[in-house]
């Protein structure tokens, strides 16, 4: 535990060092997150809660925590430990807001899954935002086009172990398209924690690429 403390807190610092769309902070921040993901030592909040929808709430509040890293690092205090720090925000701020969000909307007659949230802030804005129909419409054509176009087909030719299928092309348009990640972990028949993972994964690894189409 202590040595997974000390790699997390030294990526942390070496991510600060670097302005914020440098290729240094990238990799460091993409190592923190990968390890982090990898330690198994996220806590999962109110967990027996929420039965049918845990999974989905839980995949959406560390999306949020992570994108909330990725962009804001330069806040983590060295003081603290970086699980302690990631772990206060995703219990007290991201996981709340998830339940919030991931609850059907009764009042407007819609679902979550009708809101077509993407979260783009990884390979565009440096302020967390999330990208709806509603909202920045010709933003979100152009990420679709990207996407769909993937002239150097690297965004389907990225895809999960031996699972061609769950690559990242068909993941983020499902996502756009407004498909919830219990559906697609149906359809793909993997499990929700490791889609989300490999999908903020290729978020962080494909931030230039974006950058570059959207340009």
């Amino acid at each position: 535990m202590n040595q997974l403390n000390t790699r997390l807190k030294q990526l942390a610092i070496e991510a600060q060092k670097y302005p914020l769309k440098s290729k240094q902070r990238q990799l460091a921040l993409a190592n923190l997150l990968s390890i982090m993901e990898q330690s198994g030592k996220l806590i999962y909040p109110y967990r027996g809660q929420f039965q049918g929808l845990y999974q989905e709430i839980y995949a959406e509040a560390k999306q949020r925590l992570f994108c909330y890293i990725c962009y804001q690092i330069d806040r983590y205090n060295p003081q603290s430990e970086v699980l302690q720090w990631a772990n206060f925000m995703l219990k007290n701020r991201f996981f709340i807001e998830a339940i919030r969000d991931s609850m059907p909307i009764a009042n407007q007659g819609l679902k979550h899954r009708r809101l077509a949230k993407f979260t783009i802030d990884a390979f565009y804005h440096q302020n967390y935002i999330e990208l709806n129909c509603q909202s920045s419409p010709s933003l979100l054509q152009e990420v679709m086009q990207s996407l769909e176009e993937d002239p150097e087909g690297i965004f389907q030719g990225t895809y999960i172990g031996n699972h061609p299928d769950a690559n990242f092309q068909f993941l983020a348009i499902k996502i756009i398209s407004g498909y919830s990640w219990k559906e697609i972990s149906s359809e793909l028949g993997i499990k929700i924690s490791t889609l989300n993972s490999f999908y903020h994964r290729c978020l962080v690894k494909f931030s230039p690429k974006f950058k570059e189409y959207l340009s």
